[in-house]
């Protein structure tokens, strides 16, 4: 039997930040993981000239922590246009940041999309959520929906550019999200630029594990059981006994009956030939059924594809027992950016159950990380839904292993 002063279970960015943190202190540590890789959630498949990440997500320059621990200079971040290209059902309308993103001023405090009312309320929102954090926040928590209407935000602008936008960030549709979540993503979205990693999402979990002593992480082992002393027992008949256990990636389930719950995703990945306007751009559909945004990510970053732009496509739900109709994705492609079906080919497909943290009203009062002497809990939903979260809360955790 092995014995360690930590085992860290789950190399997901919680468990790497964590792992970080105590390597930098020289303490114990094993990181055991059931796959083959770091990064958990947060990862890109490399195959035929083109990086596909494994759902869509983007990286904030406001987060201060992550920030701290990644090789920015390494990574080289690219960063995608202020704002969002947001077709109405007839047409596309761009509603861009008109401090960060002049250039499209003009467009942006024209556009149809919202009243001049709107626009004094979104910059009156900036300034009020510029130095917002959820633990200084006392107020009464409300749905998000419920928040941007008591803030008098039309109907029309919550229809056609807050419900899509944050949508797709929540990924739920009804805007059910805690509104104390709301005004952090909003805050880090209006201080912060949108972007991503020039070779890939999984250059993120990369970047924290090159602060790790790779013989500390060991792949390819998912545990079964834990007893009341603290032996952990894995897949492959091995044992660990530890004085400490992180719990991360919903590991915690074994020892504890509630867990975390999940909003689930479907993204699909296009290739075309044809040339999108504004590619920079997020681009979303609120009066589509079935999309509710598209990333041209190689207009961002060149790495994702060598030659054709590659469109990663958001459905929203748990897809995975449902044949999404292909053909129907062709068709509305073309009626959106042009040319016929036969310019846009089907690439990849990734059904993502366990997405996003479902965080709906009340969920910042219940949380708990602390299940016991030495039984952490590591992860975004002990934080806040995101991946400024997840690091956090692996950094956390590792500053209670050390104050022990």
């Amino acid at each position: 039997m092995v014995r360690v002063e930590t085992v860290i279970v789950g190399a997901g960015l919680s468990g790497l930040a964590c792992a970080s943190l105590l390597e930098k202190h020289k303490k114990e540590y094993l990181i055991v993981e059931k796959s083959n890789r770091v990064g958990g959630r947060v990862g890109s498949i490399y195959e035929n000239d083109y990086i596909f990440d494994v759902g869509f997500q983007v990286y904030n320059t406001a987060y201060a922590e992550s920030s701290r621990i990644l090789d920015l200079k390494n990574i080289d971040l690219q960063l995608f246009k202020p704002g969002s290209v947001i077709h109405n059902g007839k047409k596309f309308h761009m509603v861009s940041d008109p401090i960060r993103d002049p250039k499209n001023l003009f467009s942006s405090l024209f556009s149809s999309l919202s009243s001049f009312s709107d626009k004094l309320k979104v910059l009156l929102l900036i300034y009020e959520l510029s130095n917002y954090r959820i633990e200084n926040d006392i107020s009464f928590d409300m749905t998000t929906l419920e928040y941007l209407k008591q803030r008098k935000f039309s109907e029309k602008f919550i229809d056609l550019f807050f419900s899509p936008f944050f949508s797709g960030i929540f990924l739920e549709k009804d805007l059910k999200t805690s509104s104390k979540f709301f005004k952090y993503v909003f805050s880090n979205f209006s201080k912060g630029m949108a972007c991503i990693p020039k070779n890939g999402m999984q250059k993120i979990p990369d970047s924290i594990s090159n602060n790790i002593n790779k013989e500390n992480i060991f792949f390819d082992h998912a545990l079964i059981k834990i007893d009341r002393s603290k032996i952990l027992s894995f897949s492959n008949s091995i044992d660990i006994k530890a004085d400490n256990i992180v719990f991360t990636g919903g590991s915690e389930n074994l020892i504890k009956k509630k867990s975390a719950k999940y909003n689930s995703v479907c993204n699909l990945y296009f290739v075309t030939d044809i040339d999108i306007k504004n590619g920079k751009y997020i681009h979303l559909f609120p009066k589509d059924d079935l999309i509710n945004n598209i990333a041209i990510l190689n207009k961002v970053s060149s790495s994702y594809s060598a030659s054709n732009n590659l469109l990663s496509i958001s459905v929203l739900g748990d897809f995975s027992t449902f044949d999404i109709p292909i053909n129907s994705i062709k068709k509305r492609l073309s009626n959106y950016f042009g040319g016929s079906e036969s310019n846009y080919d089907f690439m990849k497909r990734f059904d993502i159950k366990r997405a996003t943290i479902i965080q709906n009203k009340d969920f910042f009062k219940k949380r708990s990380s602390f299940l016991g002497e030495g039984l952490i809990v590591a992860g975004d939903h002990t934080v806040t839904g995101s991946i400024e979260g997840a690091v956090c809360s692996g950094l956390n955790a590792s500053n209670y292993i050390i104050k022990r």
